[in-house]
């Protein structure tokens, strides 16, 4: 009994966490000298989003990414999340942000855009099918208006209304983290019922007396421009979340961006790129990456097919901060910060 007890121990002792960090095609540590020959080379060249065949089963999928079903709850963040965004094509780029914040312990849902093309629906439900945490409803939306996202969004909250998650984070379709999961979790919880959007907190007793009607009021302001931007970005406490979109649906409806109408007058200011989403969000390049550990905001946007190689080392920063980083990890039980493989090159497959 005692030799099977020893046994048991010793295989709890020597089980060690070991993360796979994504394969990159360039070099993006070369990229934190801007006035390196390699970084100023590169954009004569951005390398853009090469896509993969469909896939015939889930096994295709787990063998090109990295996607846990097991992990310390002291690095994913002991804080259940819900994470929600629209999708409507580069379905590469869904797996890819997908990876960059995936977690066993929180559940992600995307909801199709009735524009999506028949076979990213496919590959977007066999991701779901596959794993366990991934939601992807069968039914689409029309996103052409502010109603319309909501009901996506919708969608989602009432498909896992029995998981007892604390706070949903919503994103639109090309936002990209700059955090890890676990920092977004600690963050949202320390919101507790209130709600934010787009960098505004709001308190729980805010909505009790909310007039959807007063378009005048902070609160219908907000909203609106985040509507107004695509549902970018906003974090919900799950006591909140009903009673806020009670609200929003009683606003005024109004038509969102889109390709054939853009928004060309308000733009995002100190765009490096000077490159913008339909919504007039700045898409972010390599230009930002030099100074990318410096930015305080929680999501970016990008785009695979402007720079995918910007996307492809802003995961390599959000790996670094999942799993090398001191205050996140020095008190978890299987910490990779402190091994003495602190580079990101040690996990390479």
């Amino acid at each position: 009994m005692l030799f099977v007890a020893l046994i048991a121990y010793a295989s709890y002792s020597f089980h060690i966490f070991i993360p796979i960090a994504p394969t990159n095609s360039i070099e993006c540590h070369k990229m934190i000298n801007s006035s390196s020959e390699y970084y100023l080379n590169y954009f004569e060249n951005r390398t853009i989003l090469n896509a993969t065949e469909n896939d015939k089963n889930c096994f295709q999928i787990r063998r090109r990414r990295y996607l846990p079903t097991d992990m310390p709850k002291t690095m994913a963040g002991n804080h259940n999340m819900f994470f929600i965004r629209v999708v409507s094509k580069d379905y590469d780029f869904v797996e890819e942000v997908l990876t960059m914040m995936h977690s066993p312990l929180h559940f992600f849902c995307f909801v199709l855009d009735q524009s999506s093309e028949q076979e990213f629906r496919e590959r977007m439900h066999r991701l779901g099918d596959c794993m366990v945490n991934v939601l992807v409803p069968r039914e689409t939306f029309d996103i052409t208006t502010s109603h319309g996202l909501l009901k996506a969004h919708k969608r989602c909250l009432t498909e896992i209304d029995a998981f007892e998650w604390k706070h949903v984070i919503i994103t639109s379709e090309y936002d990209i983290p700059l955090h890890s999961t676990k920092y977004l979790a600690r963050r949202s919880r320390r919101l507790r019922d209130s709600f934010e959007i787009n960098g505004e907190t709001f308190k729980e007793d805010t909505l009790l007396h909310a007039d959807p009607k007063n378009q005048t009021s902070h609160l219908f302001k907000v909203t609106k421009n985040w509507i107004q931007h695509l549902g970018s970005t906003a974090t919900i406490s799950h006591s909140q979340h009903d009673r806020l979109y009670k609200y929003l649906f009683k606003t005024p409806n109004f038509v969102l961006p889109s390709e054939n109408n853009k928004e060309l007058i308000v733009l995002e200011k100190n765009c490096k790129s000077s490159k913008y989403d339909i919504d007039g969000s700045c898409i972010h390049g390599m230009e930002d990456y030099p100074h990318l550990r410096s930015l305080t905001r929680l999501f970016i946007r990008a785009d695979p097919n402007f720079d995918n190689g910007f996307i492809e080392c802003v995961h390599e920063v959000i790996f670094e901060r999942t799993y090398f980083d001191p205050i996140s990890n020095s008190n978890s039980n299987n910490y990779l910060y402190g091994s003495g493989h602190n580079s990101i090159e040690n996990y390479r497959v």
